[in-house]
Formats: C-alpha cells, structure tokens, sequence
C-alpha cells in the first residue's frame, strides 16, 4: 500500500522526530480522507508499519538470541544485533526507534526486551541491581539513544560492541567478561 511505503520513508527521513498523520498524507499524495478510511489514528498507521515491515527482522533476532542459554550474553547480542540491522535497514531503525518512544506508541514485541533476561540475570546471580525498572529504563534508554546515533550520526566500529560492555558492567559484570560477551560474533539470523 501507498500510504505504508510513504510512512516508512518519513519515519527514515524524519528520524526522531515524532512524524504526524499529515506528514503520511502529503509523502503519500493522498486525500485525509484516504487516510482515515484505513486507519484512526497515527497509532494505528504505525502498528500495521510494524507487522509490515518491523516484526519480522526483530522477532528473527529474537529468536536467535533464545537459543543463548546465558541472559547476560543474550542481552547484550540482542542488542547489538538491532543495532546492527538498524545501520543495514535504516527505516526498520527508524520504526524501532519510533514506537519504542513511549508507552502509547510501544508494542508487545518490544515490550518484552529486556526485562525477562533482567529478571533471570538477577535470580541467576549473573547481574545486580535494586531495581527492576531503572535497569530496564537503563537498557532501553542505552539502546533508544544507540539507535538515534547509528541512525543520524557517525560512530565508529566497534561502537556496538563498546556499548554493550558498558551495559553489562552496568547491571554487574566484571569488565573482562562483559567485553568478551559483547566482542563474541554476532548470530546469523534465519529470514522471516
């Protein structure tokens, strides 16, 4: 459909910013009234751009990183891996960066990262923290802030990789195991 082809590419093009229904309509060269015979809302738009177009690459990287048996591994390869497909796939980058912006407009495939290998970390032992939701918002924000970089600015090498490190030594890890966890080599990922 027109109109997602067009959402998708003001998402690329807008990055951060919070791109509005007119902005679809006028990328799209479609009538409002267009617009709202498919959807209600921007919400809405931006949910079926994800079963579209973002579902399927993050879930297949989840899906890779549940074959990991260590949450502190698994963690931080999830996150490289959407850092890693979001410089190869600049719109899915942006789409990711753009519904993972609050709680009106997440949805449930990323709502589940990273809280579940949180939990496990800290009821193996493998991390430590006092709080569920600043480690949480500590993951989440480090990964939002990564993405926007990847996206709109120039960050070297092995930045992934550097900031995993600095995620798991974060939640508890020794810098010589957290390093090493986050400098092993990405998993392949079976396409959709």
């Amino acid at each position: 459909m027109k109109l997602l082809a067009s959402a998708a590419r003001v998402i690329a093009q807008r990055g951060e910013e919070k791109a509005t229904i007119d902005d679809f309509i006028q990328a799209a060269g479609v009538a409002r009234g267009t617009f709202y015979n498919y959807y209600s809302t921007r919400n809405e738009l931006l949910e079926d751009l994800w079963t579209g177009i973002g579902r399927d690459p993050f879930r297949a990287i989840s899906d890779a990183c549940a074959t990991l048996d260590d949450p502190a591994e698994r963690l931080v390869t999830q996150a490289r891996m959407v850092l890693t497909c979001a410089a190869g796939n600049p719109t899915w980058g942006w789409l990711v960066y753009a519904l993972s912006v609050d709680a009106d407009t997440i949805n449930s495939d990323l709502l589940a990262y990273p809280r579940p290998d949180l939990i496990s970390g800290l009821n193996t032992g493998r991390f430590s923290f006092d709080n569920i939701d600043s480690a949480n918002d500590l993951v989440v924000g480090g990964i939002r802030r990564a993405l926007r970089a990847i996206l709109s600015e120039t960050r070297s090498e092995h930045y992934d990789e550097a900031l995993g490190t600095m995620l798991l030594r974060a939640l508890g890890l020794e810098t010589d195991e957290a390093a090493s966890l986050a400098g092993k080599p990405l998993l392949e990922i079976r396409p959709a």
